[in-house]
């Protein structure tokens, strides 16, 4: 019965001393940093989260699991499971994870709420940290951190257009005074007088090398809009605007405009600027001649939305054919 008795206070004092060590024994510490919206673009919305796992351990721990619910309004939009990669001994790791939204899984919920212009994004989610059998001290094959978190974003849905598309013909004054000699003068009235009357008007030189024009110092002055609308309820506000226009797979124009008419849900981005004709190569030369174009258009900006405190980056890409 002693015996009995000695064990049963062995196994006891076994079972406390292990207590007191898993209670002494650390354990990782997660942080959920930040929710931020990363680029808005014509096509989808792209969030940034970052948290932060600490690894207090000697070894480095293999995974971090993350399994994740995305909702906007209330409404399941995707489920998100992923591994974020190993944690290193003894150090904090930031784990950033970007998450997509695209505007065709969500322009059905537009249809439902039309006037509302900030929509509550929720996540709710759960990261694993599985940890190693060497660490079967801690009592636990793994370590959760479930957390839950929620932020506004814009009810965006962009497009852009180009409009008021002009390249003005230069005075006669004005292409004298930039040509060295008469005959360059009357070469170029001619050369530019077929690329921009809009007459069907053949000639043998069709680029500015051919004409020789390659050391003609006169720019064509080029005037034309972007317009930015939003099919959604938000109100964007453009701010330093760049752009890189392509005409017919050819470099044309690229620059930061100086004048942006914001107006509620639509801006107008007014474009004047210049390119040398010495640059009118035999494509660019059909290009402006026919006045119809496949075009490349592309850039970015800054963008406020009314409502949230913060400058988001908007990043655009359109491709097409117009006419002027």
């Amino acid at each position: 019965m002693k015996h009995i008795l000695f064990l049963l206070t062995l196994t006891l004092v076994n079972c406390s001393v292990l207590g007191v060590l898993k209670d002494q024994v650390p354990k990782p510490e997660f942080s959920f940093e930040s929710l931020n919206i990363k680029e808005i673009t014509l096509a989808d919305i792209t969030l940034n989260m970052v948290t932060s796992v600490e690894n207090p351990y000697p070894l480095s721990l293999p995974k971090s699991l993350l399994e994740m619910d995305l909702n906007i309004e209330g409404t399941k939009l995707s489920h998100i499971s992923t591994d974020l990669g190993a944690i290193e001994s003894k150090k904090t790791k930031d784990m950033s994870f970007e998450i997509k939204i695209k505007y065709e899984d969500i322009v059905k919920l537009y249809q439902k709420i039309p006037g509302k212009a900030l929509l509550t994004v929720g996540i709710d989610g759960n990261l694993k940290v599985p940890l190693p059998s060497s660490l079967a001290m801690v009592g636990q094959d793994s370590i959760s951190f479930p957390f839950q978190k929620q932020r506004e974003i814009p009810a965006v849905l962009p497009s852009v257009d180009i409009k008021n598309f002009k390249i003005l013909m230069p005075s006669k004054d004005e292409i004298t005074s930039s040509a060295n000699t008469s005959t360059v003068a009357n070469t170029a009235i001619s050369f530019l007088d077929g690329l921009l009357s809009g007459k069907s008007k053949t000639q043998a030189a069709t680029s500015a090398a051919s004409a020789g024009l390659s050391n003609l110092n006169l720019k064509l002055n080029t005037e034309f809009d972007l317009n930015f609308q939003n099919k959604a309820a938000s109100e964007l506000l453009f701010q330093d605007l760049n752009y890189d226009l392509k005409l017919g797979g050819e470099k044309f124009l690229n620059g930061t405009p100086k004048e942006i008419i914001n107006n509620g849900k639509e801006s107008i981005v007014k474009v004047n600027t210049a390119f040398p004709v010495s640059t009118i190569s035999s494509g660019l030369y059909k290009t402006i001649q026919s006045k119809t174009a496949g075009f490349d258009l592309n850039g970015g900006s800054g963008l406020q939305v009314p409502g949230l405190g913060e400058t988001m980056k908007f990043n655009y890409a359109k491709n097409g054919k117009f006419s002027w």
